[in-house]
């Protein structure tokens, strides 16, 4: 099905299909400035994962922290507009949502309004009962991993048999940045044969991540970034909207075919207690409002023009970037995250 939304400085197509979006302004070589309703909804179906990763930003425990299927229910209706239709697509996670007893109910109820499923695993409750039931009904999922030896190929294989589509998503930090040097050399390339995309998410100090491993402009990133644009990586590789400043100083990546950061302007994150950020990592609550307590189309049109007023400043103090322009800057959020350039 192909989804299409137009307006002044704002025109989106996507294929449900594919997964394939296109987005432009006026014309076809401008850039909108934001989404008059949000193309993507990342939603935490619960805070409740019984594994432990000391990287988890979320600090998610065994506590039965669940969106009920009611509350996600409501969520999904929530982001139905009368003019603009629903959400493009959703990216579930938590938590861990296999551990959510009502993971499969939500998956139907958002095939049934028609929207793309996504989510986000650590793949160990991956069987094949689960996998047969999301054959066909969801756009893609990725397995998150902070070290090779933690991808399951034996799952992989599961996955592709039953036709789907799989990301890595490797935690890139000050430590793991070693094997991302090596994945981009094809040193992974058979245990990666059954993955469609690795996508690198930047290290973020928060929740039980710690400071200490954030990543830093060192001769091993700048390794990293040096074999990008020549990988010899067996799948496509991608990167997290945190990642992208790096691409865009450091690379040789078209930075017409990437976005910086999409929060808050073309995405969204909502919490299984209903909250509403702009990002799921938000460090405060300064852009916060609950569901229960504020209509979306308030908070989308009107709550975060003055969070897009704040991120348009773009905080970058970098005097030599050339695609200063293209790039929204520093994270509001995390001064740790800036390390693009050397003050």
């Amino acid at each position: 099905m192909i989804v299409r939304r137009h307006s002044t400085g704002y025109n989106f197509l996507g294929d449900t299909g594919t997964g394939l979006t296109l987005r432009w302004a006026d014309g076809v070589g401008e850039n909108p400035v934001y989404a008059p309703w949000p193309e993507l909804a990342d939603i935490s179906i619960s805070n409740h994962c019984s594994k432990g990763c000391d990287f988890c930003y979320r600090d998610s425990k065994e506590d039965n922290s669940f969106m009920t299927i009611g509350q996600y229910e409501k969520v999904l209706a929530g982001l139905q507009h009368e003019r603009w239709g629903t959400v493009f697509q959703v990216a579930l996670g938590g938590g861990e949502p296999l551990e959510h007893p009502d993971f499969k109910k939500i998956i139907q109820a958002t095939c049934d309004r028609g929207i793309v499923a996504n989510f986000t695993t650590n793949g160990e409750r991956l069987n094949e009962d689960i996998v047969g039931f999301l054959r066909g009904k969801i756009g893609a999922l990725a397995i998150s991993a902070a070290r090779i030896d933690q991808i399951d190929t034996g799952i992989l294989r599961l996955l592709a048999g039953n036709e789907i589509r799989t990301n890595l998503h490797f935690i890139l930090d000050n430590r793991s940045i070693a094997q991302g040097i090596d994945m981009l050399r094809g040193k992974y390339n058979d245990i990666l044969k059954h993955v469609n995309s690795v996508i690198f998410l930047t290290y973020k100090p928060k929740g039980r991540a710690q400071a200490d491993k954030c990543l830093e402009l060192d001769s091993n990133l700048r390794m990293f970034l040096n074999l990008v644009n020549k990988n010899k990586c067996s799948c496509s590789v991608g990167f997290d909207a945190c990642f992208v400043p790096l691409l865009m100083k450091h690379t040789e990546v078209n930075v017409d075919c990437i976005d910086s950061c999409e929060c808050g302007f073309f995405s969204v994150y909502i919490d299984e207690n209903m909250n509403v950020k702009p990002c799921s990592f938000a460090s405060d609550d300064s852009y916060s409002f609950n569901l229960n307590d504020c209509d979306f189309k308030v908070i989308w049109g009107k709550k975060y023009d003055k969070y897009r007023k704040e991120v348009l400043k773009n905080r970058c103090n970098s005097s030599d970037c050339a695609n200063k322009s293209q790039c929204r800057g520093k994270c509001v959020y995390f001064e740790d995250l800036q390390f693009c350039y050397v003050n």
